[in-house]
């Protein structure tokens, strides 16, 4: 039996779970997903738990890069992480290294120029997703490019919640010590996929400095459609599933994007939820799941599966947290464990079903990552991995304050209506 002990005045049950039995590569797929034929092979797949573990494993890939590096990302900071990033990439533009660098508009405003300058004169190409220029036909305030992807020679990939900035370093290396989880995965295969996806956002970006300055209409639509495709690297086959060695694994890189690829992260979750057995482990940033995956969850619960939600405790979006706790009444009725963490940010976009099924990415359970963001996310079909997320995730619980529905109905009154509030706010947010 695995437990998670209460270290932080737990008002309820600690949680604990059952290990479900070891169940091989097809009994997995046949499962808990719906096209096993979107899965490639993986040769490795790390967990990395916050930045004092992601960032040194992406930077020591950088400087060992030898043709390619690709990184894109909400957020890069002008402070000490942004400051080693930038640095990095630099040195390996210097030494002949192709070097893209994509970051979102939005996530990307409190950057003074010089900085996207420094990294353009060692011959970095740097681009903006949806500069917010009224002017512009793509300038769009909801259409975001939140995913976290760094591809670097066609075969090291890494994916996750963290973005390049303090907040996700240690406190020891000067950071705010944010909780966030990150992925890296070995393997062409992959790494082909992250290209793709790479190539989609970069040919709607803005080269810098263009996007920081009003341009007509037309002009701007026509350099869209005059930037290349790198088709050689977009299209270059790959070794089958079927191929994969003995020590590999499945992995489905999911993004999503606009019109009918919108829902694929939702549905590859609703559908892994409808058929877990044994537990559900949740942690998310920005917690507020439409009805179909309330629906999935209180099902669980009923079939007897354990069902556990990690939520932040202090948000740095405080109004999703209040819309949040609107929800908590109706989670906990259908038997949805909640629990809260307490220290600093919970940024974390993770979930484990099962011992079986992993997913890790930038994709929070909000209106936004559901119908306007870019997102991306790892589903990974692996025994292993998906038994060090759940310990990990079970330990993160024992730091944590689970939320009963007898304290959460005896909040105030005013509480209650700031609740209320926020969630019908919940489509903006």
């Amino acid at each position: 039996m695995l437990s998670a002990d209460d270290q932080t005045g737990q008002s309820g049950p600690a949680l604990a779970i059952t290990p479900s039995p070891r169940a091989d590569l097809k009994s997995i797929l046949a499962r808990y997903v719906r096209q096993s034929w979107r899965f490639k092979c993986a040769l490795s797949a790390k967990l990395l738990i916050n930045g004092d573990q992601a960032f040194p494993d992406m930077l020591s890939a950088i400087a060992a890069a030898k043709e390619t590096i690709d990184l894109e990302t909400y957020i890069i900071a002008d402070d000490h992480t942004g400051s080693r990033f930038k640095q990095a990439l630099s040195e390996a533009a210097n030494r002949g290294v192709h070097v893209r660098l994509l970051y979102d508009h939005l996530g990307g405003m409190d950057v003074p120029p010089a900085f996207f300058e420094q990294l353009a004169a060692t011959g970095i190409e740097v681009r903006a997703f949806h500069p917010l220029v009224i002017t512009r036909p793509d300038w769009a305030m909801n259409r975001r490019d939140h995913r976290k992807i760094l591809v670097v020679d066609d075969s090291i990939s890494f994916t996750g919640g963290l973005n390049i900035a303090d907040d996700y370093a240690s406190i020891s290396d000067g950071g705010h010590g944010w909780r966030d989880t990150h992925v890296r995965i070995d393997g062409p295969d992959i790494a082909q996929v992250f290209t793709s996806l790479f190539e989609y956002a970069w040919q709607k970006a803005t080269p810098y400095p263009q996007a920081h300055k009003k341009t007509e209409i037309w002009k701007s639509r026509i350099r869209r459609l005059r930037r290349p495709i790198s088709l050689k690297r977009l299209f270059r086959k790959r070794d089958s599933l079927q191929m994969c060695p003995a020590s590999g694994l499945a992995v489905q890189i999911i993004g999503n994007r606009e019109f009918r690829h919108r829902r694929l992260i939702h549905n590859a979750y609703l559908f892994a939820i409808n058929r877990a057995q044994n537990y559900i482990l949740i942690e998310n940033a920005y917690f507020l799941p439409d009805i179909d995956i309330r629906h999935a969850l209180a099902r669980a619960v009923k079939r007897g599966v354990t069902v556990a939600v990690v939520l932040t405790r202090e948000s740095d979006v405080k109004i999703i947290s209040l819309a949040t706790r609107h929800l908590y009444c109706s989670l906990l009725e259908n038997g949805i464990q909640i629990f809260e963490w307490p220290r600093s940010m919970m940024h974390s976009k993770t979930a484990v079903i099962d011992d079986c099924w992993s997913i890790v990415g930038s994709y929070n359970f909000d209106h936004r990552s559901l119908l306007h963001n870019l997102e991306v996310a790892a589903v990974i079909a692996d025994n292993g991995f998906a038994q060090k997320l759940r310990d990990q995730t079970l330990t993160d619980i024992a730091k944590c304050r689970q939320i009963t529905a007898q304290s959460h109905r005896s909040r105030p009154f005013y509480q209650k209506l700031l609740h209320a509030a926020a969630y019908l706010l919940r489509q903006w947010l």
